[in-house]
């Protein structure tokens, strides 16, 4: 499944990272190797433009200005010319672009950088218009931090969990949660989510929340989007069977 090129040229770049800094969306990048990666969220802090008279406007122009949005629980490492794929959550579809780093530079809670405009933004296609209900699989298993928690329903992009109402000042709307691991059948990956909604479950003790995945293996994404496919379509079998 081919992801698509949401958004290019100058201006409508330019006007795309000013409306994302105005929404203070987090962006989020992935550290490390893809047996242990963890991942840090970042905010937009500034958009600097600066142009020379009687010269076109370009990418070149404009800066990015990210900063961590909280101390991140590893070192993270970044240094110039580093290339980076920066992911963030908007208008309910996951965007990213790839960008190198410029200038760093070290602030609050840890190492922030800069980075020219990029050529393009890209959003992946819906993965989670099709999921997997739990109480039909019971391979379905997930844990967080080391802890197995229920699991609603899975889609290729994400999942819908019960957290204990314990948890809930641990819990928030755009944040990420980290140390996820998932395994469904033979599908097993390590992922962080960001945390698309929550509620109260019916009981009282529990809240109900929505993930969406961001996972650190390449084919990850596609592997649990194809699997979800198969099993659905599985399922779908029986019931008309037995009907």
């Amino acid at each position: 499944m081919d992801d698509e090129v949401k958004i290019s040229g100058f201006k409508d770049l330019y006007q795309f990272f000013m409306t994302v800094k105005a929404r203070k969306c987090s962006f989020y990048i992935s550290f490390g190797d893809a047996a242990d990666q963890t991942l840090a969220d970042y905010r937009l802090q500034e958009v600097v433009y600066k142009t020379a008279k009687m010269k076109r406007p370009s990418n070149s122009d404009v800066t990015l200005v990210l900063e961590p949005l909280s101390q991140p629980d590893f070192t993270a490492i970044i240094e110039t010319k580093d290339d980076l794929r920066v992911e963030f959550f908007h208008d309910s579809r996951v965007h990213y672009f790839d960008i190198q780093v410029g200038f760093v530079n070290s602030c609050e809670y840890g190492l922030g950088f800069s980075a020219k405009l990029p050529d393009t933004v890209s959003v992946k296609q819906h993965r989670d218009l099709l999921n997997l209900p739990a109480t039909l699989d019971e391979k379905i298993n997930m844990s967080i931090g080391g802890q197995n928690v229920d699991v609603i329903d899975v889609s290729g992009g994400g999942a819908s969990v019960l957290i204990p109402q314990a948890n809930l000042y641990d819990v928030e709307v755009g944040k990420a949660i980290k140390h996820i691991e998932i395994k469904i059948d033979g599908f097993q990956a390590k992922a962080s989510a960001e945390v698309r909604h929550m509620r109260a479950h019916a009981n009282g003790l529990k809240l109900v929340v929505g993930l969406r995945f961001i996972f650190f293996g390449r084919n990850d994404e596609d592997d649990l989007l194809h699997l979800v496919k198969q099993k659905s379509a599985s399922l779908s079998r029986k019931e008309a069977m037995s009907s």
